[in-house]
Formats: structure tokens, sequence, C-alpha cells
């Protein structure tokens, strides 16, 4: 199935090669969640970081278990950081 992934801060290095920008559509098994998104694109899998699918931010607790669906919208980001 595919989805459309969107990457934040230095992120975009993680998209397959070719992709210009900061937005990729990835081809994933039926059943992937975020966190095997993540491991797919070989990203860093610390739970720190911000994952949305479709507009709605998905709980650290549920990176590994909401099951995205074909068409899905996810967005990656890095934990912001202040001063």
């Amino acid at each position: 199935m595919k989805i459309t992934l969107k990457t934040g801060g230095l992120f975009a290095r993680f998209l397959p090669a070719g992709t210009s920008g900061k937005v990729a559509e990835l081809e994933v098994p039926d059943g992937t969640t975020p966190l095997g998104v993540v491991r797919q694109i070989g990203a860093p899998a610390d739970g720190r970081c911000l994952i949305v699918v479709n507009g709605k931010a998905v709980p650290p607790s549920q990176h590994d278990s909401h099951i995205l669906n074909h068409g899905d919208n996810m967005s990656y980001m890095p934990p912001l950081k202040g001063g």
C-alpha cells in the first residue's frame, strides 16, 4: 500500500534517494504502523519524535500499534529544541 510521508527538520535525509524536498510517497506492507515506517526509512525510533497521521497526533504509546491505511498522510517530526 502507499502512504505519503512528510518529514521535518533534518529528517528529510532519511527519505528515499531521489526525493525532492521533505515529502515522499512510500510503498509499505499492509498492517504497517508509524514505527514500522520510521524503521523502514532508517530514522531514529526512540519515541521522542512527533508522529501525526491524517492531521492527528499519534501518542508515543501507539506508535507501534496504530495501523496505517492506504493513502494515509504521515508526518514525522524531530523533537523541538528551545532555549
